[in-house]
């Protein structure tokens, strides 16, 4: 079977898409990269040109010879309003004086920010252009770095005292995160522009070979024609030699004339189809000829460059180029152009504009490369402008058995239009992600705010109801009625819990720490919960470790603790009384100082239908109705799970069977831990079932809560294990209360967070920083609303020893005031 071959038509429009194609492909990436470097030169002049002018408004021996104790001075606040007043007519973010305390460290001294200002004397992170400023080199971060309010880059600018030696460095922080949402923008328009020109010039090249074809056609038929007349005049000739050998020379002179003129007939012909080729021929180097200048339209000026000689030549002269070369002038490539950068490229650009021209950097990039560019800035006639300069090879390297370029075209290029509307672009951009961060802040400052007020009540509640349900007096109806109240707020808060939880998730809030852990103690406050709730319902739980597992991994153990809690929870709340909820946990593999946690829970409950599976994890997302009802779920909880397993780089997989039970498989890697323990044992989970709490009868604790309601709930719940409790109704009068009892009155702290005169961050500060031993010794166990994970950290770097979230169990309280005492 023949193949039926593509026409010359077909063959020029794929293999001129195709160039094209490439061509702009390369041409998008080279543009991208110059955007980018020509953007973050144009910030670092832009904030470099602010942080100068900011340092020269500043008074260098003042403002060095400020001390801790200066804040609030008058001469203090002048140098402050100072910035601050720039800083409101710039519109500037941050802004702030940084002091040298050693040879390379540095803090703050002066942060006229409003909201969360850097605290005098509180370390800065170091960077080499922090660094050359104060040496008294004014610099800017080539790097973002990242800090407590975020990642930047920042710009230095040295303050000289009167003597000419640095006495601060100003700092001016521009954010960093902007700058991947712009790159994406530009690579969205250029894929959009190497579209467009890949349909123009299938469109052009469709148009042009019609023409192409027609005359194709012509030259075709002409050709058959002559071939025709050859065929029929070669007949003729044949039969008139043959007649020849009997006629006489009369005759043969006839026949010989009639030879001649279909000779001369013949000759015509030939000339015809001549003329049709040169005519051809003419027209189509002038369509190249078009073609090639409406290619070239977009360029100022062309040259033709031979690498090989050094040598160039000028196809169409630079218009704005005063003295510049002529057309088809000849002229030295590597002196020409390097007095072009000298003279024409301002300063920031012209090492690389100059290693851009270098030949061997042109032949290296041009054998990988079709296309190559570069932008750069540049000065004619005192008026800057964006200009770009592209080059390519005269035949590809693969063509050429040496694989290299010998030959190139050169073209420049106005982009300045485009460059202004993408620094334009940019500034919107910066000025978008500003408003969605402050709405990012807003929104965590009301979720913070939303958790303390509904957790408040909600432990109140809560704490009320268990109180009364243990009055052993109470009749049967009313415990009834409690026991509906407080499986009612135990919905509600669970409710919220998931909403806060997935609105955190879905905004990217929750962070994963990496911290050494005891794997021991994780599995002791599991089966404390989970344990307790068993009992309650009438079901059998049994926690096992299975193989050889160390005692201390370094990962997240609270967001581990949640997973595990979650489902285990899901185990109690779907198994009916009498069944069996199962927890395991092995070593799957161990490698490289990593190992695989591989952790089971199984339950012998209700079942999930094999149709369901699939969608276990999606949001919102639940078997059926009823199950809501009976149950009260919120369709969050697995969607939860699955989130912070994925943020944790773990797996997750489910397998059940209706009636029969659910098993759940979380696998996740933990970086091994050097701690070892010569004198321990890792603690089987099922060894600790069965033993007593550590008995707290005759511990002495202080309590710091300022809502009475929940004071009192705290007082007897405390009172159930005989422990005896001291308030104090805010933070500063328990820092007043423990300062004033002898060392080791206390054995413990519960200190609330929120509460008037001086929050609990604070009064633990204050208690930590006594010259007593128990100061830096006693237990101090956060019992507050604030459940965030930033609230934990924040309570855990202010010394406190443990993080419990309103409202806490009677259980997880004793639970963690027996691990400390």
């Amino acid at each position: 079977m023949k193949t039926r071959k593509l026409s010359l038509t077909t063959q020029i429009i794929v293999c001129v898409s195709l160039f094209l194609l490439v061509a702009d492909v390369f041409l998008g990436v080279s543009l991208t990269m110059q955007s980018q470097r020509a953007i973050k030169t144009l910030i670092n002049s832009r904030m470099m040109d602010m942080s100068n002018t900011a340092a020269s408004m500043l008074d260098g021996d003042v403002v060095g010879s400020f001390k801790a104790e200066d804040e609030g001075t008058e001469a203090y606040e002048r140098e402050m309003d100072k910035l601050r007043a720039f800083q409101n007519n710039m519109e500037l973010k941050y802004i702030y004086c940084i002091k040298q305390v050693g040879e390379k460290e540095f803090v703050f001294s002066i942060d006229p920010a409003v909201e969360d200002p850097g605290e005098f004397g509180s370390p800065i992170v170091y960077t080499d252009a922090l660094y050359s400023a104060s040496k008294g080199v004014a610099s800017v971060d080539m790097h973002p770095y990242e800090d407590d309010w975020g990642k930047f880059y920042s710009a230095y600018s040295p303050v000289f005292d009167s003597d000419g030696n640095v006495a601060v460095v100003v700092a001016v922080d521009f954010s960093a995160t902007w700058y991947e949402d712009q790159i994406a923008g530009f690579f969205r328009i250029i894929l959009t522009d190497i579209m467009l020109t890949v349909f123009i010039g299938i469109f052009l090249i469709f148009f042009v070979m019609r023409n192409v074809r027609r005359y194709f056609k012509t030259l075709l038929t002409d050709l058959n024609d002559l071939a025709n007349d050859v065929d029929d005049i070669t007949k003729e000739l044949a039969a008139s030699s043959g007649a020849a050998i009997s006629e006489d020379k009369r005759e043969i002179g006839t026949t010989d004339s009639d030879a001649q003129n279909e000779i001369q007939m013949l000759g015509k012909k030939i000339h015809s189809v001549r003329d049709h080729l040169r005519e051809y021929m003419d027209h189509a180097q002038r369509q190249a000829n078009n073609m090639i200048t409406a290619l070239a339209s977009d360029y100022w000026s062309v040259y033709y460059v031979n690498l090989d000689q050094d040598k160039g030549t000028c196809y169409r002269s630079h218009s704005r180029l005063e003295n510049g070369l002529k057309e088809g002038e000849t002229f030295v490539f590597s002196d020409t152009f390097e007095k072009y950068a000298h003279e024409h490229v301002t300063e920031q650009y012209r090492e690389e504009f100059l290693e851009f021209i270098d030949p061997e950097n042109i032949r290296k990039r041009l054998t990988k490369e079709s296309l190559i560019a570069y932008r750069y800035l540049s000065i004619k006639n005192g008026r800057e402008s964006y200009e770009m300069i592209r080059m390519a090879g005269v035949r590809r390297v693969e063509d050429r058995e040496d694989h290299m370029v010998h030959s190139l075209g050169v073209g420049f290029t106005d982009v300045d239009a485009e460059m202004r509307r993408t620094m334009e672009h940019s500034q919107a951009l910066n000025d978008a992600l500003s408003v969605a961060q402050q709405a990012s802040k807003a929104k965590t400052a009301f979720l913070s705010s939303m958790s303390h007020e509904i957790r408040t009540p909600m432990n109140a509640i809560i704490g009320i109801d268990k109180i009364a349900l243990d009055d052993p007096d109470i009749s049967d109806k009313t415990r009834d009625y409690l026991q509906q109240i407080g499986a009612s707020a135990e919905h509600l808060l669970n409710i919220i819990n998931d909403i806060l939880d997935m609105s955190r998730i879905e905004s990217g809030q929750i962070t994963i720490k990496n911290e050494e852990f005891s794997l021991g103690k994780l599995f002791d406050q599991i089966d404390t919960i989970i344990g307790s709730q068993c009992r309650d319902k009438g079901l059998n739980y049994k926690s096992e470790i299975i193989g050889d597992i160390d005692r201390y991994y370094i990962g997240d153990a609270m967001k581990l603790e949640q997973i595990i809690i979650n489902i285990l929870g899901n185990s109690v709340k779907f198994t009916p009384p009498g069944g069996d909820v199962i927890f395991t946990v092995m070593r799957a593999t161990h490698f490289n100082g990593n190992s695989l946690l591989k952790f089971s829970m199984k339950d012998t409950g209700v079942g999930i239908d094999e149709d369901f599976l699939p969608r276990i994890f999606d949001a919102f997302s639940q078997e059926d109705d009823s199950t809501t009802n009976k149950y009260g779920s919120t369709g969050l909880g697995m969607a939860i799970t699955k989130n912070i397993v994925d943020m944790l780089n773990g797996e997750i997989s489910v397998s059940s069977k209706k009636d029969e039970g659910t098993e759940f498989v979380v696998s996740v890697t933990l970086t091994d831990s050097d701690r070892v323990y010569e004198d321990e044992t890792p603690k089987k989970a099922e060894e600790t079932k069965g033993k007593d709490v550590v008995s707290l009868i005759g511990k002495r604790i202080l309590l710091a809560e300022d809502i009475e309601v929940n004071a009192k709930i705290i007082m007897k719940i405390l009172s159930m294990k005989k422990l005896e409790v001291d308030h104090g109704k805010d933070g500063k009068l328990a820092v007043e209360m423990f300062e004033s009892h002898p060392e080791g009155y206390y054995d413990a702290i519960l200190m609330d967070m929120r509460m008037p005169e001086m929050d609990g961050l604070e009064a633990t500060v204050a208690i930590r920083a006594m010259d007593r031993e128990d100061a830096r010794s006693i237990p101090i166990i956060a019992l507050t609303a604030n459940a965030f994970d930033e609230d934990v950290q924040k309570c855990l770097q202010a010394g406190m020893n443990a993080h419990l979230s309103k409202p806490v169990e009677p259980d997880i309280i004793f639970a963690r005031l027996g691990e400390f005492l």
